[in-house]
This record gives structure tokens, C-alpha cells and sequence, in this order.
């Protein structure tokens, strides 16, 4: 007797992420909509009853977000006539100032050498002094770099004294460049014990942290800051030597700054990047010709100086094809907005808007993998030594180049390919499989589609489609608007006999190629994507198989 069996198949869902307009239409119904485990038809038993069995494959209605699986924005919706385009934007930051701008350790020596001092009454104290100032050794000194004030986030200051002065006494070590958290002058006293040895030699680590330092740079001067040493000596019984020598090396060491401010330079921040266009990725032939493609840039800046910015490659590629942009920017270089002294810690934008690119319409036309930029900023373009500057250490600024492509023009005979894992089992009992696909598409697209069954290696074994039809058909377009107003139908049917199921019972890939074309493509008609559009996809399967009812 025969039965009616329900069953149900497990389908491969292959993610496709930034496909255009024309190969969503294919992909989410070929591409996107078999998922794995394919046709599994383990559960049906052997060797008795022949029935015929049927079962909804695919039901489902797609839109533009849907099949993209977007989460990422890049579709936006034209709140004017709700059209739609992809909008990507490739944006770099630069190196913080931090480890732009970085301020070495800096080695400060004083040494007083042949002093003769005069007998020291027991209990009494002599001293000398000295003054002396130091230059603050700059990152590039080529640049003309200057320092005003240098507000330190960490750093320690190293004091090693040697001395054979054989008295005891003591050292302070002053600085007015050097100004405490609290507001007070940077002071520490140091402790010389005598006797210890004919030399004395003493460290000191001395944290100096959360201080700010004033540099001099008035004429004949340049970064910087000034110590005072005072030696103070005690009188002992300890008779004096001929000569004396203090030698002092002053280490300021691991400097870390939260601000500071001066001039840093024509510092150079090379930004390059590459956008990898995956919406040609799995195109053979055939191209896109779209209407009206923008690119526009927006800059943030924290330092406090004027930056200069210059594209000096801005080019897509497509194998050996490449097409350089350089209709935009206009000027190029140009000048970014940046924060003034009473705008600390702010960024300040810099928007040149999206403008219409020839030159990048003709890049996206041949198809790229890959849009590739390299810009140069350089700070202080004017290269004005007495310009003041401030930066943060966190300071940095970004550049971010914004395509927009409104899906908008023409496509002809684009042809794309993909491959899906495919794995049939247990068919031998299946007499006929019969596919029947209904569609509804209210997309502006027609697909030419073929399914190729393969090996392993990629040998096609047989294939689904044997006339070559148009499988979905586009939807029925305004002239005005270029968007289509209605959906169309189109009834597909295809049958696989036992022979030909057995051809294919090894195939591990199933080769998916469409060609995609605009309605009136020959004669110029445009097209526009509408938020509102959609495919509606039905797909059933009907096989015939003995049926074992033990």
C-alpha cells in the first residue's frame, strides 16, 4: 500500500556579507538559502513501495537588509524617495603624542673640580654654590622643536654625587624650573657622611611626578630649565686636602607627560589603509555602472596645531586594473581644524562633504577587490618655529574617507560564482526528484542562474537548469522613478530522473553561476533599489522512492 510520509530536509545557510543589490537577488535564493546537510534522506527505508512524496523546501520572503545580514549600517535608506545605498567608510587614527612626541631621559653633569677651601673651625659651616642651567635634549632637534612647559605625568630624577671632600656637610638641590603639584619650587636636601671612605658617593632617587617644568628659551636660550646646587660643609677636626672635586650627574629617567606645550615640529603621521570590497568578490565577468557615487572626508584632531592632510593614493584594484582617484579631495592637501588653548582635551572636526567622484564612479566600474589609501599628515605645515602648540599625551587625530554608493545605474551581464559543500546521501532508492520554484521578485533585477552538481575536485557531474531560462525575472519599473512598482511572477520546474540522481550521488560541490541584468540595459534604462523591495521565494520538492514499511 502506499502512505504519505512527512519529512523535512536540513539546509545550508552559506553568510554572504556586503553583496550588492544585484548579487543578493541570486545568492540568498541559490547562495544563501540550501543549508548543509543538504538532501538527507537517511530516513527513508528501502526496497518496498514506490509513492510519490512532496514537501516545501524554501518559503521565504527576502529583503535587501535581510540578505545581507547586515548589522554593520552600511545600508542606509534615502528618506527621500526610500531609496537605498551602501555607504562604507574607511577611517585610521594616528599614534598618540605620546608615543609620537617622545622625551628621552636626559644625562645633566656638574663637577667643580680643584676647589681650595679654607680651614673649618670645628662647628662652623662653609659653603659654595652653583647655577647651572641645561638644555633639554629634543626627540628630532633637526625640527626646531621647542619646549615651554612640560606638565609630567611620571619621572624620577636621579641624583649620584662623588666627592672627595673629607668633611661631612650636606647638599640642596633646587630648581625654579621646577614646580611641584603643591606650587612650591622643586627643593631636596641630600645628607654627605663623612668618614666613609676617600670618596664619597651617594644616590638619590627622587620622584617628581605630578610636577610641571618651565623651560627658558629667551634669547640665547633654548629648552632650558636651571639647578642650584648649594654645598654646605661642616667644620671638623679633619685637616683639609690640596684640592677638591664634586662631580654631580642629575638623570631624569622613564619620562611620561600628561600635556605640554611649545612646538613640536613638522611631525610626519603616514595613514594608509585598504578596504576590501566584498561585493565583487565572487564576480567572473560583466560589470556595474553606477550613477552618482560620493566620497566625502571627516577629520577629529586633539593636538593643539594646525595639520596639513594629503591623499597621495587613492586608487582601486582589480587584479592588474587599477584606477586612480584624484578628483577629490579639492584642494588636496587642505588644512584640518584643531582645538585652541582654552579647548583642551576637545577634538575638533574638519567635514569636507560627500561629493559626486567621476574618477571613482570609473574605479568602482571595473569590479575592485580592494580600494587602497595612503595619507600623509604633516603638523605645522607652515613650519613656523615661534608657533605655540600644545598636545596631550593621548592626543591624536583620524581621517575618515566615506564612499557612498546609491544603488543607482545599470548591470550587464554580470556573472557571479560561488560554490556550496554539498553532500547526497542514500538516493539510490529515489526514482525521480522534482524541483518546482515559484518567485515573486519586486527587485529590478533578471537572473540567468545555472547549477552545476560537481565532484570533489571541481568536476561537474551534471547540472539543474537544462534550458538556460531566466529563473527570477525583475519587477515591473517606473520610467519616472527608475524603481519598480510591482512585483513579477515567474513558475520554474526541473526534473531529475534516476539516471541523472545517480550522476550526481558523489558530488561534494554544488557550482552556483548567475547573470544578472537590468531590464533595458542596451537602451540606458536606470534603475534605483527601494527599501520597499523584495523577493519572495517558494520552493518545493517532489520525489519518487520505494519505500520500506517494516
Amino acid at each position: 500500500m502506499k502512505k504519505t510520509i512527512n519529512f523535512s530536509f536540513s539546509l545550508i545557510k552559506l553568510k554572504k556579507k556586503y553583496v550588492f543589490f544585484a548579487s543578493f537577488i541570486v545568492s540568498v535564493f541559490l547562495f544563501s538559502c540550501v543549508k548543509e546537510g543538504d538532501f538527507s534522506f537517511d530516513k527513508l527505508a528501502t526496497n518496498q513501495l514506490d509513492p510519490s512524496i512532496a514537501a516545501p523546501f524554501v518559503n521565504s520572503r527576502l529583503t535587501l537588509k535581510k540578505m545581507l545580514d547586515d548589522n554593520s549600517g552600511i545600508v542606509q535608506i534615502n528618506p527621500l524617495d526610500n531609496s537605498l545605498r551602501l555607504v562604507y567608510t574607511m577611517e585610521k587614527t594616528s599614534d598618540k603624542a605620546k608615543d609620537l612626541f617622545v622625551i628621552d631621559n636626559q644625562h645633566l653633569l656638574t663637577d667643580t673640580n680643584n676647589m681650595v677651601f679654607p680651614p673649618i673651625p670645628v662647628g662652623n659651616t662653609i659653603n659654595y654654590s652653583l647655577t647651572k642651567p641645561y638644555p633639554f635634549i629634543m626627540p628630532d632637534p633637526s625640527l626646531g622643536q621647542r619646549l615651554d612647559s612640560v606638565f609630567i605625568k611620571t619621572a624620577l630624577l636621579k641624583l649620584a654625587i662623588k666627592t672627595n671632600i673629607n668633611h661631612s656637610g650636606k647638599i640642596v638641590l633646587t630648581s625654579p624650573s621646577i614646580i611641584r603639584a603643591n606650587g612650591q619650587i622643586f627643593n631636596e636636601e641630600i645628607q654627605l657622611l663623612y668618614p666613609r671612605d676617600t670618596t664619597i658617593a651617594v644616590l638619590n632617587i627622587i620622584d617628581i611626578s605630578g610636577c610641571k617644568i618651565i623651560f627658558n628659551n629667551s634669547p640665547g636660550h633654548s629648552n632650558e630649565l636651571t639647578f642650584k646646587y648649594e654645598h654646605f660643609i661642616y667644620g671638623d677636626a679633619n685637616t683639609n686636602l690640596p684640592k677638591y672635586r664634586t662631580e654631580m650627574n642629575c638623570d631624569i629617567q622613564n619620562i611620561a607627560y600628561q600635556k605640554l606645550f611649545g612646538y613640536i615640529g613638522q611631525q610626519l603621521f603616514p595613514l594608509n589603509d585598504t578596504l576590501t570590497m566584498d561585493i565583487f568578490n565572487n564576480q567572473l565577468s560583466g560589470q556595474f555602472e553606477f550613477n552618482n557615487i560620493t566620497v566625502g572626508i571627516k577629520t577629529r584632531n586633539s593636538f593643539g596645531l594646525p595639520i596639513e592632510v594629503k591623499i597621495d593614493k587613492f586608487q582601486a584594484q582589480n587584479g592588474t586594473s587599477i584606477v586612480n582617484i584624484t578628483d577629490f579631495p579639492s584642494p588636496n592637501p587642505f588644512i584640518i581644524n584643531y582645538p585652541s588653548v582654552t579647548e583642551i582635551g576637545q577634538y575638533k572636526e574638519t567635514i569636507i562633504p560627500n561629493t559626486v567622484s567621476s574618477h571613482l564612479a570609473q574605479a568602482i566600474n571595473i569590479s575592485p577587490k580592494m580600494i587602497i589609501y595612503n595619507i600623509n599628515g604633516k603638523a605645522n605645515p607652515a613650519n613656523n618655529p615661534n608657533a605655540s602648540n600644545f598636545v596631550l599625551d593621548t592626543s591624536n587625530f583620524s581621517v575618515a574617507v566615506n564612499i557612498e554608493l546609491p544603488l543607482e545605474g545599470k548591470v550587464g551581464g554580470f556573472v557571479l560564482q560561488d560554490t556550496i559543500d554539498f553532500d547526497l546521501k542514500n538516493i539510490k532508492d529515489i526514482d525521480e526528484a522534482n524541483f518546482r520554484i515559484n518567485t515573486w521578485n519586486a527587485f529590478p533585477l533578471t537572473a540567468n542562474i545555472q547549477v552545476y552538481f560537481c565532484d570533489f575536485f571541481y568536476g561537474v557531474l551534471d547540472s539543474l537548469v537544462t534550458n538556460g531560462q531566466d529563473i527570477i525575472t525583475a519587477g515591473v519599473i517606473n520610467p519616472t522613478t527608475h524603481m519598480v512598482v510591482s512585483p513579477t511572477f515567474k513558475f520554474n520546474e526541473y526534473t531529475m530522473l534516476k539516471s541523472r540522481l545517480r550522476k550526481i550521488e558523489n558530488a561534494k560541490k554544488i557550482l552556483v553561476r548567475a547573470k544578472l541584468t537590468t531590464p533595458g540595459y542596451s537602451s540606458g534604462q536606470i534603475i534605483k533599489v527601494s527599501n520597499n523591495d523584495y523577493l519572495d521565494v517558494k520552493l518545493g520538492l517532489k520525489v519518487k522512492a520505494n519505500i520500506n514499511l517494516k
